[in-house]
């Protein structure tokens, strides 16, 4: 008994004719037949009997017809499951703070470049909400915030710290400075992201520390709109440093004392079991993207 044998005879249950199952097959007329009988001298019982120049189940057709369907059921069930753990096996989901997505782009281009038959599913959120994603398995790897609290079943990597630095347009009356205090920054009008929660934690926490507060005047739940609205003078704001370095038109000053903010790389302890995740993850210790255990 096999699976197109079974495919073969719900189709004759259907159409009551081997020529109409042929049809809807797309097979030939002989093979549906051949099919039923092979079926038939298999359990040396008679399958169909014709009825009104139509082909109806027996009575042992009929249990028949009843334990295939739900034969078929599990065949595809199998296979669906099967088809979705193929497609995890070949990709990986990544968690980035909006921000954080900017900054690590070239890193993940160069891993597609070495790995092109791995697909990269990038998942947006603020660090909290990822941190929650990876534990509840919504997500394969979080690059967020070094700040968060570690779990014993999740894995915890060093990545870099970033310098977070005031960005102005070139046609800024700062333009001209190389460095500036929190103070001076005092009121100047600023552009935020949403968010992006510990980046705004870490420069509030700078302007709380010197005893001033922000001028915020413009808020943006995208990193492409707040470097526009950078870009027109119209507001300054922060960023990372390797980020605003490839914004030509923008102006990157340090703070002084320079600001800086760590990131990490999360995974659950048992991805390492997943083949896929342990080739990103030996690719980002390769490449200097993480620090070594």
């Amino acid at each position: 008994m096999k699976l197109h044998q079974l495919r073969y005879f719900q189709e004759v249950c259907r159409q009551h004719s081997i020529t109409k199952a042929a049809e809807e097959l797309h097979i030939s007329q002989p093979a549906v037949s051949a099919a039923i009988r092979e079926l038939e001298e298999e359990f040396g019982l008679k399958l169909f009997k014709r009825s009104h120049k139509k082909l109806v189940l027996t009575t042992e057709g009929s249990y028949f017809s009843l334990e295939v369907e739900e034969l078929l059921q599990k065949a595809n069930q199998i296979a669906d499951d099967m088809t979705r753990l193929q497609k995890k096996n070949t990709s990986i989901r990544v968690g980035l703070p909006p921000m954080m997505e900017a900054l690590e782009i070239p890193f993940l281009a160069l891993f597609h470049r070495k790995h092109p038959e791995i697909r990269l599913e990038l998942h947006h959120g603020n660090s909290l909400s990822l941190r929650k994603a990876l534990q509840d398995g919504r997500i394969d790897i979080a690059i967020v915030s070094g700040k968060g609290a570690d779990q014993d079943d999740m894995a915890t990597r060093a990545m870099k710290h970033c310098e977070i630095v005031y960005c102005v347009s070139r046609s800024h009356p700062l333009a001209r400075e190389t460095a500036i205090s929190i103070p001076q920054l005092a009121q100047e009008d600023l552009v935020e992201i949403e968010n992006s929660q510990k980046f705004r934690e870490t420069v509030l926490e700078r302007f709380h520390q010197d005893h001033c507060t922000p001028r915020i005047q413009w808020s943006t739940s995208q990193l492409y709109t707040k470097i526009q609205l950078l870009r027109s003078g119209v507001a300054g704001g922060f960023l990372y440093r390797a980020v605003a370095e490839r914004e030509p038109d923008l102006v990157p000053l340090s703070l002084t004392p320079p600001l800086y903010y760590e990131i990490e790389m999360l995974w659950q302890n048992s991805a390492l079991e997943n083949e896929t995740i342990r080739t990103f993850l030996e690719f980002a210790q390769e490449h200097g993207t993480i620090e070594k255990p």
